[in-house]
């Protein structure tokens, strides 16, 4: 297990974008989001995660997409009050995939173009609500900025479902299974 540093990455508000052969965003200690749009296209080796972070990964607030390999996913913590979905694909996505995250109403959530091959997805925003299930789909059409933003699903197809605020993996001593 990690040793938590006593250090932090804060994130309040802005747009950060992160393109990472390595670890995406990267904390040796914890590190919180509470406002902001973070979008992070991280590593396709699974010795390598898009969050990386070895204490908790507190999130508050504002849209976090963190698009990378499956081998060390790290998820929202039980300190984060804002919910969010961990999605894993078996087989990766292609880079330049349009996913679109639909509730259960039909309503576009949000909409991710990958920036390379995707194996996983954690996705946290104040448009999710804790306990409810959404829809992912690949294809379509995306109206992007640094790969996040809306689209529409004529002609998208489903990938898989999944349950927001429910986690079955986490990388690092934050994050582990449990509903947020």
């Amino acid at each position: 297990m990690d040793t938590v540093a006593d250090v932090s990455l804060d994130i309040s508000g802005g747009t950060v974008t992160v393109n990472a052969e390595g670890d995406g965003l990267d904390s040796n200690g914890n590190a919180t989001i509470s406002g902001g749009t973070i979008v992070v296209n991280g590593p396709t080796s699974n010795g390598n995660g898009s969050l990386d972070v070895n204490g908790d990964l507190t999130v508050t607030g504002g849209t976090v997409a963190a698009a990378g390999s499956s081998g060390m996913v790290v998820t929202p913590s039980e300190t984060s009050t804002q919910s969010g979905l961990q999605l894993s694909f078996d087989t990766p996505l292609a880079a330049g995939t349009t996913v679109h995250i639909v509730d259960s109403s039909g309503a576009v959530v949000a909409t991710f173009v990958t920036a390379k091959e995707a194996a996983s997805i954690v996705f946290s925003s104040t448009e999710l609500k804790a306990g409810e299930e959404y829809t992912v789909l690949s294809g379509g059409t995306a109206d992007v900025t640094a790969g996040l933003g809306t689209g529409t699903t004529t002609g998208a197809t489903e990938v898989t479902t999944a349950v927001a605020g429910e986690y079955t993996t986490s990388g690092g001593m934050g994050g582990g299974p449990g509903m947020r």
